[in-house]
């Protein structure tokens, strides 16, 4: 087993934190700095809504400040492409000719900014679209606001593209078999051995 951990940390910069390089200090190279979702807007809350310039359908971001409004104020660290900790395990097991590997690959704590979905989820209403559980009066999910052919993006588009990079990969299988040497002897081998392997077979999120 391999495990492993980085701890990355920016010591100081010449004029303190620098917004528009995403540099900060005591925080890793690499920060997500934006507006957080937290939902959609749902019709018991329209005056709410109405109050930040929001109706019902739309993206709700975290008023950060508290001050009552949507602003560049209201940016928060979201997280880090740097994951908390990282570990491998391989294993191998036998029983008479049979025998089985595994390897399998972890990543914990990290989040991934998917520029796929900045590009394929304009939810404009009029092009093609990844499918999402998207929010209709019948369906007041807090996942993504409704297409509306009224808008290129949805507003606050960006909060939708951040997610949570944790996995766990199995990488590969190997499965074989080695046969006797009297059976390898009969087709003329001194050795016989049969083996499939099978890549990525499971993707755990």
């Amino acid at each position: 087993m391999i495990f492993t951990r980085n701890r990355e940390e920016i010591i100081s910069l010449p004029n303190g934190d620098d917004i528009s390089a995403g540099r900060f200090i005591g925080k890793p190279l690499t920060v997500f700095y934006n507006l957080k979702k937290i939902g959609i807007w749902q019709t018991s809350e329209t005056d709410l809504a109405k109050s930040f310039g929001d109706v019902p359908e739309e993206i709700k971001v975290d008023d950060f400040n508290g001050d009552g409004k949507i602003n560049a104020d209201d940016r928060q660290f979201l997280g880090s492409a740097v994951p908390d900790f990282s570990f491998g395990l391989t294993n191998r097991f036998s029983y008479k000719g049979l025998d089985v590997s595994f390897f399998v690959f972890a990543r914990f704590g990290s989040m991934i900014r998917s520029q796929f979905h900045d590009n394929f989820n304009s939810l404009f209403g009029r092009y093609n679209n990844l499918a999402v559980d998207y929010w209709t009066p019948d369906n007041p999910t807090n996942a993504y606001p409704r297409p509306n052919q009224n808008q290129e993006r949805p507003k606050y588009n960006q909060s939708m593209s951040y997610f949570d990079g944790t996995f766990i990969k199995v990488r590969n299988i190997n499965i074989g078999y080695t046969f006797d040497e009297a059976a390898a002897k009969k087709i003329g081998m001194s050795s016989l051995r049969l083996y499939s392997s099978i890549q990525n077979p499971f993707y755990f999120l």
